[in-house]
């Protein structure tokens, strides 16, 4: 009890151990809100791919799936899977009327299915409060091939707000573009369209892209007019379910149907594949990148070990006689050095708490802090239109605020045991004599 009682004691009364305390509050806060936005960046995107793509994407190699339609409503009855939809994709150059070429990333899409996937209506400027499923239809020209194209296709943010003007964007709807794919066959093809509507998908991946109806889609990379043959299939995932663990049920819905319906052979069904965007080795490389700023933080921030032993070994000096009288008392070498381990202990976690605090309120709040820096200084930390995801993530990743506070608390007691070993080996006699 009379150590514990000394270690809070000195905590109490040398005010420049405050000075610790902020430092390890300052270090923990910082890797909070580090390990926060990268984390919830790699989760916004792995949500991006979610939405937009699902889970897993099915295809068979070098052939299409005939009866998709079929074959979807059979993954639909599998506990495992939430939604599936056909899809098909093509990189492409969209010429407008402006006379400006871009580039941009094409996608196929059914408007009913997608919506198990993506709310569509809450991302389209002109169908937003549509009753209803979307559609491509094209207002004034009926019989045109619409398509909605991404905002960052078409459009530019303002410089200073980083907002679209969308009164002018609305003025696009119904002008003529022309896109130039290549398709499966590697022919370039030069396709007439009119922009159906503008997509805002939370994401710079997704505002570049031009969606058409999937049919459509499917015949300008083949060129043939097979109604029910689709490439690539996209599933969503029941909550909670991974891609290894519902690979099993997918597997052999497609096995039983394919053998079934569409009398294939072994050869041709063993053909089925899988691909997950959560194992994709662009998610696995931020995870990498993670791991890496982490640990140049964790070095930049252990100059709080440095800092918690400078002044610990400094209080140690000038406690000499405290440490002499008490080891006169009775106490043990062991019983002394405990005391400023459980000192510097015990700054760790004051700081750690503290810290916790301060990250987790200036993570919940970045973007309002964001936004506030804008207002006052007029700098734009966060451009929505040039990164991947058009918010700043700000959910605090609480699995590894345990594991960095306890890191904070250990370098603290590391930091105090130089300190302690010092006071240990005090020899109270000669201290006391010239006292």
């Amino acid at each position: 009890m009379l150590k514990l009682f000394l270690s809070l004691r000195y905590l109490k009364k040398k005010r420049i151990v405050l000075l610790c305390v902020v430092a390890v509050a300052l270090t923990v806060a910082l890797m909070i809100v580090v390990d926060s936005l990268f984390s919830g960046l790699i989760s916004g995107i792995n949500k991006s791919f979610r939405e937009e793509s699902g889970d897993i994407v099915l295809y068979t190699q070098g052939k299409p799936i005939p009866q998709y339609g079929s074959f979807i409503k059979k993954l639909e009855e599998l506990k495992e899977v939430a939604a599936a939809s056909p899809y098909g994709a093509d990189g492409g150059i969209l010429w407008l009327e402006t006379g400006d070429v871009r580039e941009a990333a094409v996608k196929g899409i059914d408007p009913q299915a997608g919506e198990k996937f993506f709310d569509w209506k809450k991302r389209l400027l002109r169908q937003k409060d549509k009753e209803g499923v979307v559609d491509f239809n094209v207002p004034g020209f009926p019989e045109a091939k619409g398509a909605w194209v991404g905002v960052n296709i078409i459009a530019e943010p303002n410089a200073k707000t980083d907002q679209y003007d969308l009164e002018e964007i609305k003025k696009l709807i119904g002008r003529q573009v022309v896109l130039t794919t290549a398709g499966a066959d590697q022919k370039r093809k030069t396709i007439p369209l009119r922009i159906s509507d503008i997509a805002f998908t939370d994401t710079y991946i997704g505002d570049r892209r031009i969606y058409l109806p999937f049919q459509y889609m499917y015949k300008i990379q083949t060129g043939t007019d097979l109604a029910d043959c689709a490439d690539y299939i996209e599933v969503k995932l029941a909550d909670g379910v991974s891609s290894g663990a519902a690979w099993p049920a997918i597997s052999s819905a497609w096995i039983k149907f394919a053998t079934e319906e569409l009398r294939w052979n072994e050869a041709d069904i063993s053909k089925m594949r899988y691909d997950t965007w959560t194992n994709s080795r662009y998610i696995n490389e931020l995870k990498k990148q993670l791991g890496i700023l982490l640990l140049i933080f964790g070095v930049i921030c252990s100059v709080a070990v440095l800092l918690v032993f400078c002044i610990f070994y400094m209080i140690v000096e000038t406690k000499l006689k405290d440490i002499a009288i008490i080891k006169s008392c009775g106490s043990g070498s062991s019983a002394v050095a405990f005391i400023f381990t459980v000192f510097g202990g015990t700054v760790g976690v004051a700081g750690s708490c503290i810290g916790i605090a301060a990250g987790y309120l200036i993570t919940i709040n970045i973007n309002a802090i964001e936004k506030w820096i804008h207002t006052i200084f007029g700098i734009k930390l966060w451009l929505r239109s040039s990164y991947i995801l058009n918010y700043i993530p700000n959910t605090v990743n609480w699995p590894d605020v345990l594991p960095i506070a306890a890191a904070a608390v250990a370098g603290c007691c590391l930091g105090a045991i130089i300190p302690a070993i010092v006071a240990a080996k005090t020899r109270p006699i000669e201290i006391l004599r010239y006292e």
